[in-house]
């Protein structure tokens, strides 16, 4: 007996010497979890079959032997210790599987008793000696223990039974919450009726269902103030089952399709039974028909012996929960146009245009569909179109209506579409027309028809008498009145309105014939006379400085251009929204008032010149006036000139050639009598 126990000492001795000297320390938060690392040294580096096994406290906590399914795991620690590293799965938060050795375990939802010392214990049961230099003493300390004792674990329970997630407290006082998802139990109404609280803290779940799992989460307040949480994962494994089946499927003809089967299964699905028409459909006897990864059925070319009424069964490893209902698939051709639209269209601004499309007739339950719409994705002209039979009416056509337009016809199996393109006829505006007037002695007020409000006028006019014609344009856009001032009286003239727009010129309207009235038939005064011969700025009287001081009037500083479009009159500074007046002259004793017009700019573009003349313009814009003259040249005269001096400078060349000519012969012929000699 004395040498067997001498044996046996000394192989105790031997196999303690080869345990490290000090275990290491980790620490762990009660609810969270702690990684023990173990790693494996296989002789000659070769894996062989090895047995791992974890103690805590001397109490074996885990064992699993190399190529065995699943581990043993003690009652207490069921759920909460898993092996990790190569080879095993983990979870968020765990260290990285390279850094592990084969032999390390997670123990996870960690309890204040779960303090204490462990060890990794490696052997080898078909090896002599059985035992290297394998395993690792770690010491865990639980922290944060304060209000909660057991944290909850993740828990798997099967779908109608009961569940329970423990909380353990250290005072049956403290508040204690319950969160799935972070969402409380008590906001989730459907959960809430299947739900009670223990005494001590745990949540009891009645008849699980699939939608219940997740991550719940147990809050505890201490009347201190004081916080804790901890949370599990609740799964509820249940028979694969159908979530979603259409009543009808149509596929196209001719065309690749599929029909899925929609289905939920936890565990995963493991089968999947097809049936057409109330009998077992096997794709793999069916030409052009195969199974994909997830069970659904792909057609390569559909044609109508694939329809019929198909089901499928899910199936996993706790069964079935039966087949999906009837699914009638419908084999439908693509639908045709037989009347396309033609590439392009032409049409005219204000006019209509009818973009044709029309679809086949077809044997069909539903007929297809078809619809209009814009290629760059606005809408069709609102209030000015129609749909009819499927021909697109556009009215009132504009400038905006030009682009591609696409039809398309659609029914349940396939879309068609056609494609044209409208553009917009350049027409010129149409010439104004109903031109009425009326005559003064000096002025003619004239208003006229359009069919469009963006277009910009000139109005011309001259004496019948003569054939020289004068213009005005309007400067604001959309106006159909103006008033034609400088006239004579008792004079007959001949008046046109030209319409413009961005484009260039319309038509002259029909020619209108007025003759102005005489001083006496119109019964103007003398002093109307006098308001057209107001004194320019430039000669502004002691009694006119008064009143200006007096009445605080700014002056203008107006200056006159001579453009090829006639004069430009500029004035400063500008006063915004101000409506500003302008009067052009003829430069003469007296002045008379030649043309008045309205504008809200800085500038006015006055038609009314004639070489030689001289002008005066006269600005008022609200308190402020000012006026400048103008002088408009000869240009007759100056050509004139210019062809003289022109014809000057070709008679002095001539002359200067003659006299060189001259000069060259004179000296030569000297030396010809020299040589005759």
């Amino acid at each position: 007996m004395w040498r067997l126990w001498a044996l046996c000492t000394a192989f105790m001795c031997a196999r303690s010497a080869l345990l490290p000297l000090e275990a290491e320390r980790l620490r762990a938060s009660v609810g969270g979890y702690a990684v023990m690392n173990c790693h494996l040294d296989f002789p000659f580096g070769n894996e062989i079959p090895y047995h791992l096994q974890w103690d805590k406290d001397g109490e074996t906590i885990f064992s699993w032997y190399s190529g065995d399914a699943s581990p043993r795991v003690a009652d207490r620690w069921g759920g909460r210790v898993r092996r990790v590293g190569p080879g095993a799965p983990t979870e968020d938060g765990e260290a990285a599987p390279s850094a592990l050795g084969g032999g390390s375990v997670n123990v996870s939802s960690v309890r204040e008793t779960d303090a204490g010392l462990y060890r990794c214990l490696v052997t080898f049961p078909n090896r002599t000696p059985p035992s290297r230099n394998n395993g690792t003493y770690y010491y865990l300390d639980v922290e944060g223990g304060n209000l909660i004792v057991t944290p909850p674990v993740n828990v798997t329970v099967i779908e109608g039974d009961s569940a329970e997630l423990e909380c353990l407290v250290k005072s049956p006082e403290w508040s204690v919450q319950w969160y799935r998802e972070d969402v409380s139990v008590s906001a989730l109404p459907e959960l809430a009726a299947r739900t009670s609280l223990a005494p001590n803290g745990s949540l009891l779940l009645r008849r699980a269902i699939s939608s219940d799992l997740g991550r719940y989460e147990c809050r505890v307040s201490a009347p201190d103030g004081r916080r804790q949480a901890a949370a599990a994962h609740l799964d509820v494994h249940y028979k694969a089952k159908v979530v979603y089946s259409p009543a009808e499927r149509h596929l196209g003809y001719g065309k690749p399709a599929s029909l899925d089967c929609h289905f939920s299964a936890n565990p995963p699905l493991t089968n999947l039974r097809w049936e057409k028409d109330g009998f077992l459909f096997d794709p793999y006897n069916v030409p052009g028909v195969f199974y994909s990864r997830n069970g659904s059925l792909l057609f390569n070319k559909v044609d109508e012996s694939h329809e019929g009424v198909y089901s499928c069964t899910p199936y996993n490893t706790l069964g079935s929960a039966g087949p999906s209902a009837g699914v009638r698939v419908r084999v439908q051709r693509p639908p045709a146009l037989a009347i396309r639209p033609r590439p392009l269209y032409l049409a005219r601004l204000a006019g209509h245009i009818t973009l044709p499309c029309v679809s086949e007739p077809q044997l069909a339950a539903v007929p297809p569909s078809l619809s209009w719409a814009r290629k760059d994705g606005h809408p069709l002209p609102a209030g000015r179109h129609t749909l009819d039979g499927g021909n697109l009416t556009i009215t009132g056509v504009r400038e905006e209506d030009r682009g591609s337009y696409v039809c398309t016809l659609t029914n349940e199996a396939a879309a068609v579409s056609a494609e044209t393109e409208l553009v917009v006829e350049n027409v010129a505006p149409r010439a104004p027309h109903d031109l009425r007037a009326r005559a003064e002695s000096s002025a003619v007020h004239v208003q006229w028809a359009a069919d469009r409000a963006d277009l910009e006028y000139q109005v011309w006019w001259r004496e019948r008498s003569r054939g020289e014609w004068r213009t005005m344009k309007l400067l604001t856009r959309g106006d159909t009145h103006a008033t034609v001032r400088g006239l004579r009286p008792a004079t007959p003239y001949e008046l046109r309105v030209l319409a413009q727009d961005q484009l260039g010129d319309g038509l002259f309207s029909q020619p209108l014939f007025v003759t102005t009235p005489d001083l006496e038939a119109s019964g103007m005064s003398e002093a109307s006379e006098e308001v057209a011969t107001a004194l320019p700025v430039s000669e502004v009287t002691e009694e006119m400085e008064e009143a200006l001081e007096v009445e605080g009037v700014a002056e203008l500083e107006v200056r006159v251009s001579i453009v090829e479009e006639g004069a430009l009159v500029r004035w400063e500074p500008h006063i915004t929204a101000e409506r500003c007046t302008v009067r052009w002259f003829r430069d003469e004793h007296p002045r008379r008032l030649l043309a008045l017009a309205h504008t809200t700019h800085d500038h006015l573009l006055v038609g009314a010149v004639e070489e030689g003349g001289a002008y005066w313009a006269q600005v008022h814009c609200g308190a402020a006036w000012g006026g400048a003259s103008a002088h408009v040249p000869h240009y007759g005269r100056l050509r004139a000139a210019a062809l003289g001096v022109g014809v000057a400078a070709l008679l002095l060349g001539a002359s200067a050639a003659t006299a060189w000519l001259l000069r060259r012969r004179f000296i030569r012929r000297p030396v010809r009598d020299k040589r005759s000699r």
